[in-house]
């Protein structure tokens, strides 16, 4: 599927069927995967049919407790830039600017008058 062509929705869509397909591969109804994954049967049955928005950390969790984390690790592949590469990109990151303070006063004893 090209996503460059597509859109959002029908990207939710095709994700919706992809776990959709997963559960019954791994012979689980809604109800059972609900459990596994401490997620609302409801929910999953929105994400199932591309009806809601969902997170990265519940799409995590859905594919985890149908054991396809290798599903996950495609989404997220090691970097590709050689850590000489990466080193020097950390180093031209913007500097936050910083607050000027003003100087500290200079704390003078306190004594009792007489």
């Amino acid at each position: 599927m090209n996503f460059k062509s597509i859109s959002e929705e029908a990207i939710l869509k095709h994700i919706g069927e992809s776990m959709r397909g997963a559960r019954v591969a791994s012979n689980l109804t809604l109800e059972e995967l609900s459990k596994k994954s401490e997620i609302n049967p409801t929910t999953l049955s929105k994400i199932e049919n591309g009806k809601t928005n969902t997170t990265i950390l519940v799409l995590i969790r859905i594919f985890t407790s149908l054991g396809r984390e290798k599903e996950i690790e495609k989404l997220f592949p090691e970097p590709s830039a050689s850590p000489i590469l990466m080193s020097r990109y950390e180093k031209k990151a913007p500097k936050i600017p910083q607050r000027v303070r003003k100087g500290k006063k200079k704390k003078t004893e306190w004594t009792w008058e007489d």
